[in-house]
């Protein structure tokens, strides 16, 4: 092949070689520039913040990317395409705004609302959150949401490695695993200041994982102990060096017939006490009250004139009948009469402290 046949061959393959580029540059562009249209629509509009199409022409040109009618309406119907909501006003002049979202605001105020409350997120973690909750929705309604956040003032966990913990215990359950783990209580120093005691002198708990549980705004491990041969709850902010154990979890008898809603009934909001089934009369005006704490388990025994008689099998300790003080109307015991009996017996030292 002569030299002039040669350097033409080789300015055909530079010629398309530049011209693959070219197309692969602008693909890259468009995809750049799709990708910001996408997040300034969301961030920047809502049914009360429309924008035009130069308003957002303007926006974009900011950022470098530049185009012209056609294109825009192109991104547009792209995005539309994409399953994106994207509603126009009617009017003059045509304004676009974000529709439907993931979450819609009324949505983004209960899970706010939640954060907020629990005492299970740290106020750091807390505010975290939150933040990220308000990019979801455009700056004029995350202002919405700052509004009616309050949570410096709260009851807030201490322990920032509560997060880790949870994903630990999943963890060993998804491998069928145990979990270790050191289990602290709060005690105060010499110095009047709270501060972490380990129990068991610090030594490691084993515990075969049989759910997490949520109540009053705390996180539960509820799970077999290895050691104590009994089924324990913990609670997760408390536990601290979480991890998956080399041990397989204990499934015995117990685990095949466990229910852990049943159990949460029973034993959250009080401390863990023998089993009994408890019969009380209460107020009609307090059956609420029961059915929340013990749910469709509530047995309703009997009907008097303004009382029924219900009854749950309850872990018999000092906190449920605390519990029981504590509600607006009298509640009597009724069945068996030795828990009856511990009641008085509650009540009168209360008397004499």
């Amino acid at each position: 092949m002569s030299g002039k046949k040669i350097k033409g061959f080789a300015q055909l393959f530079k010629g398309k070689a530049l011209s693959i580029f070219g197309v692969d540059r602008m693909a890259s562009e468009q995809k750049k520039r799709l990708i910001y249209l996408r997040e300034y629509l969301l961030k920047y509009t809502d049914e009360e913040h429309a924008l035009s199409r130069i308003e957002i022409e303007q926006a974009l040109a900011e950022k470098g990317f530049e185009f012209g009618r056609k294109t825009f309406y192109d991104d547009i119907n792209a995005l539309k395409e994409s399953g994106m909501d994207i509603l126009s006003t009617k009017s003059d002049t045509v304004k676009y705004y974000v529709g439907n979202r993931e979450f819609q605001l009324s949505e983004l105020k209960l899970l706010i609302d939640a954060v907020g409350c629990s005492r299970f997120f740290t106020l750091k973690k807390t505010e975290e959150l939150i933040s990220k909750l308000e990019c979801l929705t455009s700056v004029y309604q995350a202002e919405l949401l700052k509004r009616q956040v309050f949570v410096k003032n709260r009851v807030k966990s201490m322990n920032e490695t509560i997060y880790y913990a949870i994903d630990t215990i999943h963890n060993a359950i998804n491998l069928d695993k145990a979990v270790c783990f050191k289990y602290f209580k709060w005690i105060i120093d010499e110095n009047n200041k709270p501060a972490m005691a380990f129990k068991h002198q610090g030594s490691l708990y084993e515990v075969s994982p049989w759910g997490v549980s949520w109540s009053d705004g705390n996180y539960y491990l509820i799970g077999f102990d290895h050691k104590d041969k009994i089924i324990k709850h913990f609670r997760v902010d408390r536990m601290r060096n979480t991890a998956v154990s080399d041990n397989f979890r204990i499934k015995n008898e117990d685990f095949r017939k466990f229910d852990i809603e049943s159990y949460s009934s029973k034993i959250f909001g009080m401390f863990g006490g023998e089993e009994c089934y408890v019969k009380m009369k209460i107020p009609s005006r307090l059956v609420d009250v029961f059915v929340d704490q013990f749910g469709s388990s509530l047995d309703i025994c009997g009907n008097y004139d303004d009382s029924y008689v219900v009854g749950a099998n309850v872990a018999i300790s000092r906190q449920f009948f605390a519990w029981l003080l504590g509600l607006s109307e009298p509640v009597a015991i009724v069945y068996p009469p030795e828990v009856n009996e511990e009641m008085k017996s509650f009540v009168e030292s209360i008397k004499c402290q």
